[in-house]
């Protein structure tokens, strides 16, 4: 087991190491590029290039890129957008405010797909139908967006990622005469829909704490362009997207590497957890009924987190640039009035009380009539939770027996 464990750190330190190393060729192959732009030749062509998800919970929506190759003049670069660097300057408090800088680099395309062979992902090769004009121009544009001065923009998951910026990018790049015609009808997902879609049964926890970070913004219903926020979606909808010519936008589509690594569920789910927790204050509160327990201890332990929680999610509201953890209902569970509960355990506080109670049956009904936001079923039962024990301390009177 211990040599499993070494390897395992080995294997991460030695990706981390292909990484950096990769990282590092980008920026000077960049450098390399910006002192002029060729012409590209009539050979030359462009592609979308669409990754498989990997191990961790922000690979698990995969990746897009585009690949610019031209025999002729040896060009075969992959731009990639949404990179960012992890030792910047407060990195965690920007990304908390997101404020954190992101950044498009350019790499040779061996090393891209090294990359995610290394890493046994799998990667699609979609080849664009462009007249030499828009391949040319999608180039220089693309250049033009790696130099130091450009590079830098701000990200945003669901409207500005790596695969909204390739849509963008290309669209920009198409005549007017090429342009997609745009489908506004609602489809029937979410934004929040995909991320289960794409990484619920692999990550359930991280869906878990997505689901509570995650405003009512989230639960809207998207159009056919919104759904490219997700490379995979991005993908299937090139295979089939047409210009107003009626051409398709895509020539084909060619796996150039297979997925190879695998995913192993968790049999500890948030919801299992979170029933066994619920399932645990139950008997304990029949048994404190019977004994004339008050059980502070455990209101102080459930309402305090609660009360964490909040200051959290008031913060990503207010204190934050996130578009998507604005108007987050998890407040009606994750409450700061539970700061006034937990300062007052030994007195009454009925008023409060039944207003924390009126909080938890609000989200209970949004849950039922499921606008304007969804909730996590594991944050159902949470809230069930704090309502038994509000419950509870509402019929406990002050004079009952010791507290336990």
């Amino acid at each position: 087991m211990q040599i499993d464990n070494f390897e395992t750190i080995i294997m991460k330190f030695v990706s981390k190491i292909l990484i950096f190393l990769s990282l590092c060729i980008s920026f000077q192959f960049v450098g390399a590029q910006n002192v002029e732009m060729p012409e590209l030749d009539e050979g030359a062509y462009a592609s979308v290039m669409t990754c498989g998800p990997g191990e961790e919970f922000y690979e698990s929506f995969g990746h897009s890129a585009i690949r610019i190759c031209d025999t002729a003049n040896h060009i075969d670069i992959v731009f990639n957008y949404g990179m960012f660097y992890f030792d910047e300057p407060h990195f965690y408090i920007k990304f908390a405010r997101g404020r954190l800088n992101y950044f498009v680099s350019a790499q040779p395309f061996d090393y891209f797909v090294s990359e995610y062979q290394y890493f046994g992902r799998s990667v699609n090769e979609q080849r664009l139908h462009l007249s030499h004009k828009e391949l040319q121009h999608l180039y220089e544009s693309l250049i033009t967006n790696s130099l130091p001065e450009n590079k830098y923009y701000k990200y945003d998951f669901f409207r500005d990622n790596c695969a909204t910026r390739v849509r963008d990018m290309i669209e920009a790049s198409l005549d007017d005469a090429d342009k997609p015609s745009p489908n506004h009808e609602k489809m029937r997902n979410t934004y929040r829909d995909l991320i289960y879609k794409y990484s619920g049964k692999e990550s359930p926890w991280w869906c878990f704490g997505v689901d509570i970070l995650l405003g009512a913004r989230c639960d809207r219903h998207l159009t056919s362009a919104q759904y490219m926020y997700i490379p995979m979606e991005m993908m299937a909808q090139f295979d089939t997207l047409t210009n107003s010519t009626g051409n398709l936008i895509s020539d084909s589509n060619k796996q150039l590497l297979p997925q190879v690594q695998e995913s192993s569920p968790t049999r500890l789910t948030p919801s299992l957890c979170s029933m066994l927790l619920f399932l645990l204050v139950l008997v304990l509160t029949f048994v404190a009924s019977h004994k004339g327990w008050r059980l502070q201890w455990l209101d102080a332990i459930l309402f305090s987190l609660s009360a964490l929680v909040s200051v959290l999610l008031l913060y990503l509201w207010f204190g934050s640039d996130h578009w998507c953890t604005k108007w987050n209902f998890n407040l009606l569970w994750a409450n700061p009035l539970f700061f006034w509960i937990v300062c007052r355990l030994r007195k009454s506080n009925r008023n409060v009380t039944i207003a924390l109670i009126s909080c938890i049956a609000a989200m209970l009904l949004i849950w039922l009539v499921g606008w304007p936001q969804n909730f996590n079923s594991a944050t159902m039962l949470i809230a069930l939770t704090l309502l038994l024990r509000l419950f509870a301390r509402l019929s406990t009177k002050n004079e009952a027996a010791p507290k336990q």
